[in-house]
């Protein structure tokens, strides 16, 4: 798992570092799923105020990953990538 941040997602995501170390206490204390990865994904599809609680930004409730903006998007994947146990 990756510990540094990428500059798409300090100039995007709001306290990624924290933001990053909440999914991983919550997949360890809630995830029955194989990775941290696989635990993010499902919550995506579970929690619809998640990406408005990973980039900050209420008007993003409700919405999908394919549309958040080009910057965004590579941040989110960044964050996403940053979940991989073996990287």
């Amino acid at each position: 798992m990756r510990r540094y941040n990428t500059q798409a997602e300090i100039d995007e995501i709001p306290n990624v570092s924290f933001k990053r170390q909440a999914i991983c206490q919550n997949y360890i204390k809630y995830g029955d799923e194989c990775d941290p990865q696989i635990y993010f994904s499902n919550q995506l599809d579970a929690n619809p105020n998640l990406l408005a609680w990973l980039f900050s930004d209420e008007s993003l409730v409700g919405k999908t990953y394919l549309s958040l903006s080009s910057e965004r998007f590579e941040a989110f994947q960044d964050f996403y990538n940053s979940l991989d146990i073996y990287d």
